[in-house]
């Protein structure tokens, strides 16, 4: 047998062997899969607004609306999907995250749902040489699941602004704080209850935005 494993040839095909059998070993363990990311969004309510007539006009009024994207406070800038246990501790959601960043996702749908009422020519991000009626500004303060022991509910913050486009004056200021109870604690719910709030919130806004229009100093 020595003198088998000093013969160069025998002794390849041997460590040839012992190799490929640790390597047919090794594609038998058994292989984990990698966990599903779960993935949500935020849409725009099914909102519809009656038109705004001006006296002495014979069409409806349409106004173009500037729609700055919205800002969010440090914890939400990121398409993570935050709950909490503590307070003063946030923390990201493994396996499950928003489409986008819930700003960027709240700015898409308040967009959408300006864009579908009668009253609204257009929505822009910038009024440079644009004749815009009103200017929007708002801010995501946060969009949190909070769990107390076996219950929660989903807490959503945010604020906005509007404002002249020629002088920047500010024409209303408005603050959202609701919360919606979640009957589990898993993300799909955090998810359900988030929506809700978001519509509550952009119907506000929207409203808001209107009777503004209907003023006669909000027109500029």
């Amino acid at each position: 047998m020595k003198n088998l494993l000093t013969n160069p040839r025998v002794l390849r095909s041997w460590l040839g062997i012992s190799l490929m059998g640790v390597l047919l070993g090794g594609c038998s363990l058994p292989i984990k899969p990698q966990q599903a990311q779960n993935t949500y969004r935020l849409n725009p309510p099914a909102l519809q607004t009656g038109a705004i007539t001006v006296p002495g006009e014979t069409q409806p009024a349409a106004y173009l609306i500037e729609m700055r994207p919205i800002t969010a406070a440090q914890g939400f800038e990121t398409p993570a999907m935050m709950y909490s246990r503590e307070a003063l501790m946030l923390l990201p959601y493994r396996d499950s995250r928003w489409l986008a960043a819930p700003a960027a996702l709240l700015t898409d749908a308040v967009e959408q749902t300006l864009g579908r009422q009668p009253w609204v020519a257009g929505v822009v991000s910038n009024s440079a040489r644009a004749p815009v009626a009103v200017s929007v500004s708002c801010n995501l303060t946060r969009l949190e699941h909070d769990i107390n022991g076996e219950t929660g509910h989903a807490h959503l913050v945010m604020s906005c602004l509007w404002l002249t486009p020629t002088t920047r004056g500010v024409l209303a200021h408005w603050r959202f704080d609701q919360t919606q109870v979640m009957p589990e604690n898993d993300a799909a719910q955090f998810a359900a209850a988030s929506q809700e709030l978001v519509n509550q919130a952009l119907t506000q806004i929207v409203e808001k935005t209107r009777e503004l229009l209907v003023a006669p100093r909000s027109v500029s």
